[in-house]
């Protein structure tokens, strides 16, 4: 049997470590977010991968015959095997049934657009000769020899590009990158990102990184890297620009909605450790940050709760659990996460194309927090498993849901291992809320919305090139039951904070409930702000 592991990623790739698998990690494809995936474990059938002599197989091989043949491409040994490989994969596995020749044909598109890149680069290098022999030798030394798997990764992930924004070919470099990526302990700078328009878009900075201590946010566009433009660079390639060795310095050329003009940043690599809970204590109530959703996570929640507990004991108001720009994780450990605050209910669905992606899944372990009230902090950059979390507090009635509506990051991706040749990643299945309502392009919309005077950062699912659509999904039925600003959440506390979203989850908690809040907003509009003085002085 060939392991596959599911991911429900990100559609983004990390400057940093993704969240971990049980065996293998599924960061987010090569040229697209991951977004910082779902991830759980199932097996391929080892004759989906190896068996050239079914029918099927063989139809895969006069189609790839045909379509090289049409288009004048000539492919070698290798590449033709990773094409047999993962043509029958897609065709038996992929979220909808589908017609492999437009994918075969782009991916041919993408064979011959290489080979003229690599021609017209061979031609400049003959032009470098002839100027000086000498220093093109120099340059010629130091030029990495591409992978043997180069040509058809670009060209097979051209093709995935017709499927959805996240499925992709990670050749065996790509895996194995992944795969240390599990250690959550490499050199970089702690950055998630996707592509936007040939640029590198910031989707979050990972907290107590260098790109975070730097001054990087969500949003942010990166146009240069050392001086060298992006545009024309794949996802990869930009993102390999940006790794390093530990200690050196990197120079980022940024631009930034409000500015005028472009911004440039030095940052210097780290070893990247992302803690996944993190815990204050506050005088009447717990915070709880939760970065992404790691093996370390329900344990960490687990242990964050017992130390306020501790601190606190009867004198807690509640806790905040904050998921705002949490790109995601283990399913299971979003599973275990939402049991921590649940006595019962359905916590998430999936369902697939196939019985065997279809499952349901309850809350079993009882409720932890019983009789705190809780409020979840989320925006447009929580994903995937961190969607799937606060769907589930929020549908179960168990928390009030705050800040903006999610990234929508709702489809599930399966890693089908394929030795020798690298792995596939494809979309297989839709993660849905207790409700049956998808979060695929919706996302979750607060209870409590907050209004901002500035733009949201970055693009949503639904604006990703290539991104799934809604297909039959039924919108929101209604919108959030009530908006506020961050100034007047904090005219209603005594000290003012300076992360406002946060000030409004605090102010919620010290009003006992959403109700109450809306009333004390109501009365501070009504009488100048008596109201509030009032609140401050019992808080």
């Amino acid at each position: 049997m060939n392991n596959a592991s599911k991911a429900g990623g990100d559609p983004r790739i990390m400057i940093g470590p993704t969240a971990n698998t049980e065996q293998c990690k599924a960061n987010p494809r090569s040229a697209a977010p991951a977004f910082f995936g779902i991830f759980a474990l199932t097996v391929a059938c080892f004759a989906l991968l190896c068996a050239p002599a079914t029918s099927w197989a063989k139809s895969t091989q006069d189609l790839i015959v045909e379509q090289a043949a049409g288009q004048d491409v000539t492919l070698n040994e290798r590449e033709a095997a990773v094409l047999r490989r993962t043509l029958p994969i897609i065709g038996r596995r992929y979220l909808h049934k589908l017609d492999p020749t437009p994918l075969l044909k782009e991916t041919m598109e993408g064979l011959k657009e290489y080979d003229a890149a690599v021609a017209s680069m061979e031609k400049a290098a003959k032009k470098d000769t002839a100027k000086g022999a000498a220093a093109h030798g120099e340059k010629a030394q130091k030029r990495r020899k591409p992978s043997e798997f180069r040509r058809i990764a670009l060209a097979l992930n051209k093709g995935l590009n017709t499927l959805d924004a996240h499925s992709a070919y990670l050749d065996p470099e790509s895996y194995g990158e992944l795969k240390i990526r599990i250690s959550g302990k490499f050199a970089g700078l702690g950055l998630e990102v996707t592509m936007d328009d040939g640029l590198v878009k910031v989707i979050a900075p990972i907290d107590d990184t260098p790109a975070q201590r730097a001054g990087m946010r969500a949003g942010d566009l990166i146009s240069h890297v050392d001086g060298t433009p992006i545009k024309g660079m794949t996802l990869r390639a930009a993102v390999g620009r940006m790794r390093g060795l530990v200690g050196t310095t990197i120079r980022l050329t940024v631009l930034r909605g409000e500015a005028k003009e472009p911004m440039e940043m030095l940052i210097v690599r780290d070893i990247i450790r992302v803690p996944a809970v993190r815990h204050k204590v506050a005088s009447d109530y717990g915070y709880i940050r939760i970065s992404a959703f790691s093996q370390r996570t329900e344990p960490g929640l687990r242990k964050a709760m017992a130390k306020i507990d501790d601190a606190l004991g009867a004198a807690s108001l509640g806790l905040v659990i904050d998921l705002r720009n949490n790109p995601g994780g283990l399913l299971r450990q979003a599973i275990r996460v939402s049991d921590v605050f649940l006595d019962e209910g359905v916590i998430v669905s999936v369902r697939g194309r196939m019985e065997e992606d279809n499952a349901l899944f309850r809350a079993k372990g009882g409720d932890l927090a019983v009789g705190k009230t809780v409020v979840v902090l989320v925006n447009e950059g929580t994903a995937s498993a961190a969607e799937i979390v606060a769907g589930a507090l929020k549908e179960n009635h168990r928390a009030v849901i705050v800040g903006s509506r999610s990234f929508g990051k709702g489809s599930v991706q399966t890693i089908f291992s394929m030795g020798e040749s690298g792995a596939l990643r494809l979309t297989t299945a839709l993660y849905y809320t207790p409700s049956g309502r998808t979060i695929q392009a919706w996302g979750i919309l607060p209870d409590l919305l907050i209004e901002s005077d500035r733009q949201e950062a970055g693009r949503r699912e639904e604006e990703l090139q290539g991104a799934l659509s809604r297909g039959e999904a039924s919108p929101h039925i209604v919108g959030p039951s009530a908006t506020i600003t961050g100034d007047r959440c904090n005219e209603l506390l005594a000290k003012p904070m300076d992360d406002k979203n946060l000030a409004c989850a605090v102010a919620l908690l010290r009003a006992g409930g959403l109700d109450r809040l809306e009333h004390l907003a109501s009365s501070l509009a009504n009488d100048g702000g008596k109201a509030a003085h009032r609140q401050q002085h019992r808080q």
